[in-house]
């Protein structure tokens, strides 16, 4: 593999500022990278697969608002999915712009994914027209039924109430427990414990008011989530969706997208929900081999100035 160069770099849209790292590396022949972390976590969770993907391109991963060295503000419109998703178009156009114009991916995990998703329900036309291809890596695609938003409202509520009553760390030995991160419990101890220090690194009330603001309750219905997709899709973004075999959950939710016309669906064997933590070398693969397969960006060399514009 080349040499490849880490920095880190922040950006600002309306008064919030977001932090970001950079992997450049000598070859820069493929388009843009965005990675977009999960709940809890930051740009740094990213570290085992972002140096292999900026072998042929330069890889962007964001902090989202409330994590990392991104600010978190006190005011909770900041955190709902909507603000986050045209936070997420901004900085498109912000790396758009550094790249001379190339539309970058945009790959998602968990949380990263809903604000991806957001995104691309609420402003479908922009998204189309700014980001060339979109990977989902277990990610929610919103209830269908009521009852089912209903019940993610007051887990939510109550996971939001738990934080600012118990703290960061307590809550943290519980979610850790959780059946959907079993797989990670094998991890090699020295990466366990990178992930543990950067969840307890997290601010109590911005993870309260993620939770109450862009948790799974938040999310679009999925019936406008499976439309918005098949959408994009039809106006050449090309989508894949990624899961571990081990998380049940998530590969079921998956079958849901096999009629989706142009959503490719991936499952990883040997994984759990964090494919790219948990076999980084072949979530890289299968990414890579999507991404290869990309046709050619017909709006390489264009900007986008009703994205800029919000931007400081």
């Amino acid at each position: 593999m080349s040499e490849v160069f880490q920095h880190e770099s922040s950006f600002d849209v309306r008064d919030v500022r977001y932090r970001y790292l950079i992997w450049t590396g000598a070859c820069q022949s493929r388009p843009p990278v965005i990675l977009l972390h999960g709940f809890s976590q930051s740009a740094d969770s990213w570290d085992q697969v972002a140096p292999l993907l900026a072998c042929h391109r330069t890889v962007y991963a964001l902090d989202l608002v409330g994590h990392g060295g991104s600010t978190a503000p006190a005011d909770s419109f900041f955190y709902a999915l909507q603000a986050q998703g045209e936070a997420l178009l901004a900085f498109v156009a912000h790396v758009a712009a550094e790249n001379g114009g190339r539309r970058p991916a945009v790959i998602g995990y968990s949380m990263g994914g809903r604000v991806a998703l957001s995104s691309l329900v609420k402003q479908p036309g922009e998204f189309s027209r700014a980001v060339s291809s979109l990977v989902l890596e277990s990610v929610g695609l919103g209830f269908a039924a009521d009852a089912d938003r209903a019940c993610a409202a007051d887990r939510d509520a109550a996971n939001a109430a738990r934080l600012r009553e118990r703290g960061v760390e307590e809550f943290m030995n519980a979610w850790e427990r959780l059946p959907l991160f079993a797989s990670e419990r094998h991890l090699p101890s020295n990466v366990r414990s990178h992930v543990r220090a950067g969840r307890l690194a997290n601010d109590a009330e911005a993870l309260a008011r993620t939770f109450e603001h862009a948790g799974q309750h938040s999310m679009p219905a999925r019936k406008e989530v499976l439309s918005a997709l098949a959408a994009v899709c039809d106006q050449g973004v090309s989508v894949q969706y990624l899961t571990g075999s081990l998380d049940r959950k998530y590969t079921a939710l998956s079958e849901e997208l096999r009629c989706v016309p142009g959503v490719a669906v991936e499952t990883v064997r040997g994984s759990g929900h964090n494919v790219h933590l948990e076999v980084p070398a072949d979530f890289v693969r299968c990414v890579e081999a999507f991404l290869a397969a990309e046709p050619c960006d017909p709006h390489a060399g264009q900007t986008f100035a009703g994205m800029e514009m919000i931007l400081d």
